[in-house]
């Protein structure tokens, strides 16, 4: 079982420790929401992933499509001078980050699908076709209609076409109820969705009926004290794993903020995954293949492709 990555597949044994919901270059368009995220400082971004990758950190997915903010070029730049293994996405996110005119927002259902599969199949668009996504990702903001609903359809049928996961971002969980029934009837099973920042919903009974449906949890608030962490993802956490679901939780640190970087300012950054989150897994008596699930395995299988029915 391989792992499609910006420098070509590798076994998904390969992946030791791996931020499950990361950002490590975003250049939006110009004119985009002011509220976009920007991460370009090249000097710090390298800076920075040296020093997690010398930490033990091996892989990131990161999480930026294209159109919004994704240059796959320069995510192939920084994999190869730092030597981290980079996932790349396809797929749409929010419609706020994209030009007021992109085509994304107006094109068809089999348009939207023939782009997402190109880039998963054939490559994405800023490298000439050359070089595949990883995985194909719905911006989710809680209501399935119009053009959401349309390059929904557009993702369900690149996965069922090519085997790729469906990698979700939630409005911190808002209304996820609906998307298992929305994806079963395009006959994609709830076992390709992974759905992220669920820990801004930590509602227990609802993680733990997700997870026994097969869906892959994403947590990633560790970073973001509006949460809080404390009383929120670290309980929730604790409740999986005693539970044994811990194999149906991702672990990521969803760094799309300079502020979050330690380059740029914050305490510890992204070396928060090696240095705070790992131990403190351990701490807490998680055993080791839990916590090795939990930091970068249970991600790796679920965004490796399957075979197609």
């Amino acid at each position: 079982m391989n792992l499609q990555t910006v420098t070509g597949p590798i076994p998904v044994e390969n992946v030791k420790l791996a931020d499950g919901h990361a950002h490590i270059w975003i250049n939006p368009p110009p004119d985009a929401d002011f509220d976009v995220p920007i991460l370009d400082d090249t000097d710090a971004i390298l800076t920075e992933l040296h020093e997690i990758q010398a930490a033990g950190v091996t892989t990131v997915i990161d999480c930026q499509p294209g159109g919004c903010g994704r240059d796959a070029r320069m995510l192939v730049r920084l994999s190869q001078a730092t030597g981290l293994q980079v996932a790349a996405v396809t797929g749409f996110h929010r419609q706020k980050y994209y030009p007021p005119k992109s085509w994304l927002w107006t094109a068809p259902p089999e348009q939207a699908a023939d782009y997402f599969i190109g880039e998963l199949e054939d490559g994405m668009n800023e490298t000439g076709g050359t070089i595949p996504a990883t995985v194909v990702k719905v911006g989710y903001e809680g209501v399935i209609d119009g053009q959401t609903k349309a390059l929904m359809e557009a993702a369900a049928e690149a996965a069922r076409h090519t085997g790729s996961a469906i990698l979700f971002h939630t409005e911190a969980g808002a209304n996820v109820e609906a998307l298992l029934p929305f994806f079963t009837d395009y006959k994609i099973p709830s076992n390709r969705l992974y759905l992220c920042h669920m820990d801004k919903r930590p509602d227990f009974g609802l993680h733990r009926e997700l997870a026994q449906a097969g869906v892959l949890l994403g947590y990633d608030t560790f970073l973001r004290p509006q949460y809080e962490p404390e009383q929120n993802v670290w309980p929730l956490l604790k409740q999986m794993v005693d539970a044994d679901l811990g194999e149906q939780v991702a672990l990521g640190l969803d760094a799309a903020k300079t502020t979050m970087w330690a380059q740029m300012g914050a305490e510890f950054g992204l070396l928060a995954l090696p240095l705070l989150i790992l131990p403190r897994l351990r701490d807490m008596g998680i055993d080791e293949t839990t916590v090795a699930d939990l930091t970068g395995q249970n991600v790796a299988r679920f965004l490796a492709w399957r075979p197609v029915a």
